[in-house]
């Protein structure tokens, strides 16, 4: 791929990804930024948007090991092929793709990793709604070691853990913290790997498992994650903290529910459950129950609702269309914010071109390139202001709930049996370090 064509997508990915996640935070790019043969390894719980949160924040061009279903559209295939290398599941061979063998695979990255260039692979092949690492493959391990005794061990290629947190992966506008850990260097398994290759890519199959895991919020099962998401929504509710802060306080939650004896750990969490189904039988959001600091009149949320109107209303042709295209496609709800986010790539400026020329023929003597201007503006203020006064207007129209004394009541009782998360070490560890 040229450089010049890099870099419009390199932008234009950028740009799109901090709209659809205005509040992204990173953390240890420093250990990923940089020129050289490198896997770059990330979880994979939001399908085709994991990869570009993984690369968008590097300065290196970085290359794409993806499913080989993708190559079966043609429009599509002639988009990534130039920087990906089609890699073919079961179910992939199963729907017809007739791309993406080991072999193909392997020289491929071979030829892309001893040429210098960085490769992003997801270890555990699937993508999967849920933010712990599943079980990983090995493949990320014998790439890199089989690549490094192709190379006589010169080739100097890492692999790179990338933790990708998203607080609301299918929704747009969510919150995403993508955390870059600290390298691991193939080349010091050499003498493993020369004695007993399987067992060298079993141990740093597990080395690998082990720094990614670090970087995310692991949860055991199903059970735990729903618990852990209950209480953390309720808390983040009443005391909001940024991207980062919030991520390290989840995993101290976490860690906090792990240390309860199972007789208190099951009724907070049955707490929590009757408190969120209710919630869902009436329609109701925790935010209209929480103490959050944003639910108290303000001059902004007045000053600034004129211009909101302005954007909102301006964006609602963008909004009807990809929520549209989205349900026409029909496809699975783990690829909602991805559809939506890459399909605006096209559908926004296709939207601000056609409301300009309805600008200029409903008013032949305005100044159509100043409405065109406000366009984006507007929308980002928008946006903005309703990430920032969300739980005023939540809490304002809620409607009346003949629940409302049981509602209060639960909330009241799952939120004293909280600590101060803030003072809270978890036993055995030291203090957290909040880096962004």
């Amino acid at each position: 791929m040229s450089k010049p064509f890099f870099w419009v997508l390199h932008f234009m990915s950028r740009w799109m990804l901090r709209i659809f996640y205005p509040s992204m935070e990173t953390e240890g790019v420093h250990h990923a930024n940089h020129p050289g043969p490198t896997l770059l390894c990330g979880n994979h719980p939001n399908t085709l948007a994991d990869p570009l949160m993984a690369g968008i924040h590097l300065d290196h061009q970085t290359y794409f090991l993806a499913n080989a279903g993708l190559w079966m559209n043609p429009v599509t295939a002639f988009i990534i092929d130039p920087f990906c290398v089609p890699v073919a599941r079961p179910k992939d061979k199963e729907a017809g793709a007739d791309k993406g063998s080991k072999e193909e695979v392997f020289n491929r990255t071979f030829h892309a990793l001893e040429t210098g260039k960085i490769m992003y692979i997801a270890p555990e092949a699937y993508s999967e709604l849920e933010r712990r690492l599943r079980k990983i493959k090995a493949g990320a391990a014998s790439l890199a070691l089989e690549g490094e005794s192709r190379n006589d061990w010169k080739l100097g290629l890492t692999l790179q853990p990338v933790g990708i947190n998203y607080e609301s992966p299918t929704t747009c506008f969510s919150r995403a913290f993508v955390r870059y850990g600290e390298p691991i260097v193939a080349a010091e398994w050499r003498e493993q790997y020369e004695k007993s290759p399987m067992r060298a890519v079993r141990g740093l199959t597990n080395l690998l498992s082990e720094r990614m895991e670090g970087l995310l919020i692991q949860t055991k099962n199903k059970t735990e994650e729903r618990c852990l998401r209950r209480i953390d929504r309720s808390l983040q509710n009443d005391r909001p903290q940024t991207v980062s802060a919030h991520h390290f306080r989840t995993q101290r939650i976490l860690a906090w529910l792990r240390s309860l004896n199972d007789e208190r750990r099951e009724a907070l969490c049955a707490t929590a459950g009757e408190y969120d189904d209710l919630l869902r039988t009436e329609g109701l959001d925790d935010l209209a129950y929480s103490n959050h600091p944003r639910r108290k009149y303000s001059a902004g949320l007045f000053l600034a609702l004129p211009i909101f109107l302005y954007g909102l209303i301006n964006h609602l042709p963008w909004l009807l269309a990809i929520n549209t295209i989205w349900k026409a496609l029909g496809i699975d709800r783990g690829y909602k914010a991805t559809v939506q986010t890459l399909g605006s790539w096209i559908v926004l400026p296709v939207m601000y071109l056609l409301q300009t020329l309805l600008f200029n023929w409903v008013y032949p003597a305005g100044m159509g390139w100043v409405y065109l201007l406000s366009l984006p503006v507007s929308g980002l203020f928008a946006l903005r202001y309703w990430i920032t006064y969300r739980p005023f207007w939540v809490g304002r129209f809620r409607g009346k709930s003949s629940q409302h004394d049981r509602l209060t009541s639960l909330r009241a009782r799952l939120m004293a049996e909280l600590p101060n998360f803030e003072d809270y070490v978890p036993a055995g560890t030291a203090a957290t370090s909040r880096t962004s």
